[in-house]
């Protein structure tokens, strides 16, 4: 005998499907669930029991299960969108477009499909101020404190952003949101960044670089892409750094693995994905999607394979991972360190060449500013050798023009999303009251371009900024006084800051410095395509880290 009614009037089961729509959003809105099973209990398996249980007043039960789940999922759209816009919501007091209120997805389609998401908050901060809703629950914020309080020492907590991971199981050392589990994760890798170390890694380099001049001096009278060649640069160096492996792409001139191009496809398929991280998960059952995950989880594989089978006598990355000195209590996952040694060659490579080659691009665009670079380079270096890794930390110009190219194109545009937990109370961060269950995002590429941190020009290139002087020439040959200048420090993302502050850091200052003084004693440079120059920023895309454009260039030895 049926326990259910075989009929229920009928401004009664429309009030039936309404209570349980509004239910229903209740449960998103205060669990926000996101893995498989709850979505899919919620979104199919409660309208369709509903379906079957006010089947008798359709015509048959065909109809029921058609009507009552549209009926419900547009209702659960409309709670959704008056909640969203409503003046009731926690962040109806802040600004910002429409389409950005009512969902993430807004965000995950304009970068699916255009790649300058740091572009169009920029424009958005540009027309609605320093905090903008950028999501449902979500604000960019670039004032000039936001920093320090929200990734400092006291700083909050990561963002859901960060369960984008590469591969299922352990997440990697970036992917970790707990902070106390990130600490212990931390330390192998502050040990492989100490000052023992590094002189380890400064021979690397060294070497790695007498490849990649012997290679351009191949090649001179062009032309030769200069931005291509900072990326076989980099990946040959943190193949060495992370698993003692031989890439050997400068020797070759070219990528004959494929890295480059499958770690692309990777981070392309990612970038979009991570707008709405609860999507993950169905990922699985879409044929293919995967792919390019896997590949890149097989080519990590293969060298921490090699690497182990040399054995633990070079203090490399892998050494310090693997805790082959013996400092920890337990000995890490295997794969595990895959991950994060996997992690490390994709992002430290894709960083350091990208700010390479906006070095060089913007150089080429203000011949008076690489003059004034290659005099420095020459002063220091009167001899053969140019590579002191002490000296070029102290050279100030040089390091003042990578500060200044990390500033306005830093390699992470869109910058790191935090979270005000829930149960927190909510968070000061700068002058704004922040509600709990918020997320908040960083974006680099608008904070390093407000001038309230960084003026004045804070579009220009302008590497004079960073150092201290008395009075400034500004690039139109205008003198100003020096309190007139304004570097907030504290507002400068481009390794991040506080406990989440990239490990490699130092390692790659130590490269980039050494990359520009080698080129520079070596070469004159002559951009061959003006064209590539003024569009070399319409060219960027961003897939968590940066594509460059093409940089062709003549090479011309120098005596």
């Amino acid at each position: 005998m049926s326990l259910l009614p075989p009929y229920v009037a009928l401004q009664d089961y429309k009030l039936i499907i309404a209570a349980t729509g509004l239910a229903s959003y209740f449960v998103f809105k205060r669990y926000e669930p996101s893995t498989m099973a709850p979505v899919l209990l919620i979104l199919c398996g409660v309208p369709i029991t509903l379906a079957f249980a006010l089947r008798g007043n359709f015509n048959n039960l065909a109809t029921a299960t058609a009507a009552v789940p549209a009926t419900y999922w547009a209702l659960l759209t409309v709670f959704v969108v008056i909640y969203r816009v409503s003046p009731f919501h926690p962040l109806a007091r802040y600004p910002g477009p429409l389409l950005c209120k009512l969902s993430k997805g807004w965000l995950m389609y304009y970068t699916g499909s255009t790649g300058k998401t740091y572009a169009y908050i920029h424009q958005l901060h540009q027309l609605y101020g320093d905090v903008v809703r950028i999501g449902p629950n979500e604000l960019s914020i670039r004032h000039k404190d936001a920093c320090v309080a929200a990734v400092g020492p006291k700083g909050l907590p990561k963002g859901p952003y960060y369960d984008t991971r590469l591969y299922d199981g352990e997440p990697s050392l970036e992917g970790i949101r707990d902070p106390a589990l990130h600490a212990v994760r931390r330390r192998p890798w502050t040990r492989a960044m100490n000052s023992a170390s590094m002189k380890y890694y400064e021979e690397l380099i060294y070497n790695t670089v007498g490849d990649l001049v012997s290679g351009l001096k191949e090649r001179v009278g062009g032309p030769v892409d200069i931005a291509d060649w900072m990326s076989l640069f980099a990946y040959d160096f943190m193949g060495r750094i992370a698993f003692t492996y031989e890439y050997n792409m400068l020797k070759l001139g070219k990528d004959t693995h494929g890295l480059r191009q499958m770690v692309e496809n990777c981070f392309f398929d990612l970038r979009w994905i991570a707008h709405i991280p609860w999507f993950i998960p169905l990922l699985k059952f879409m044929p293919g999607a995967g792919k390019d995950l896997d590949d890149l989880k097989a080519a990590g594989t293969k060298v921490a394979l090699h690497r182990v089978s040399l054995g633990s006598t070079r203090p490399d990355l892998f050494h310090h991972l693997m805790d082959e000195d013996g400092h920890e209590p337990t000995k890490p996952k295997p794969e595990m360190v895959v991950i994060d040694g996997t992690l490390a060659i994709v992002a430290g490579a894709d960083t350091t060449s990208s700010a390479l080659s906006h070095l060089w691009a913007l150089l080429l665009r203000e011949p008076a500013y690489f003059e004034r670079l290659r005099k420095e380079v020459d002063e220091a270096f009167s001899g053969a050798d140019n590579i002191d890794f002490v000296k070029q930390a102290k050279m100030p110009y040089l390091n003042a023009c990578l500060n200044e190219t990390l500033r306005l194109l830093p390699p992470l545009l869109s910058g790191i999303q935090r979270r005000v937990e829930r149960g927190s109370g909510g968070k000061m961060v700068g002058p704004y009251y922040i509600p709990e269950d918020t997320q908040i995002s960083l974006v680099s590429y608008a904070i390093h371009r407000s001038i309230d941190s960084f003026s004045p020009l804070p579009e220009t290139f302008w590497p004079d900024r960073w150092l201290a002087q008395e009075e400034y020439t500004l690039p139109s040959g205008e003198l100003i006084p020096a309190d007139d200048v304004h570097t907030n420090r504290d507002a400068f993302m481009a390794f991040s800051q506080g406990p989440a502050v990239c490990a490699g850091k130092n390692v790659a200052l130590a490269e980039m410095r050494a990359v520009v003084c080698a080129v520079l004693r070596n070469f004159d440079i002559r951009a061959m395509d003006k064209r590539c120059l003024d569009t070399w920023e319409d060219e960027m895309v961003e897939c968590f880290l940066t594509k460059t454009g093409r940089l062709p260039v003549q090479l011309v030895p120098r005596s």
